[in-house]
């Protein structure tokens, strides 16, 4: 009995690091489509990868994506709109990066303009 719950904790480890593994590499796949100039289409590629990510979670797990799918489609709107509120949250009431984000946004536009004023 006890060797079984050493193996089933182990194949949980493997099993979580394998989903991990499909996190992480999504993950970055969005972080670089938003690093790069998309010409407007960047939400929309990365909702593809969101959504690709949402469905190689599923495979992994064993559920059907297109037999669960407005189920699975609430539950993945419902988590994006919370992150998104929990970061937007961090960022500007904990961290206040927003702020500076703003302000080094605002700091460089500024003296881009001034060099540019400066040469006519």
């Amino acid at each position: 009995m006890f060797e079984g719950q050493i193996a089933a904790k182990f194949a949980n480890k493997f099993f979580e690091k394998d989903v991990f593994k499909v996190v992480k590499s999504h993950a970055l796949w969005g972080s670089l489509i938003m690093a790069i100039p998309d010409f407007g289409f960047g939400v929309v590629l990365f909702c593809i990868v969101l959504w690709h990510m949402y469905s190689a979670i599923c495979d992994k797990v064993g559920i059907s994506f297109s037999d669960h799918f407005w189920q699975l489609v609430g539950v993945g709107v419902i988590i994006n709109i919370a992150v998104a509120f929990i970061i937007d949250f961090a960022l500007t009431t904990l961290f206040f990066l927003e702020p500076f984000v703003m302000y080094m946004q605002f700091y460089f536009s500024g003296k881009a303009f001034v060099e540019s004023v400066k040469k006519l």
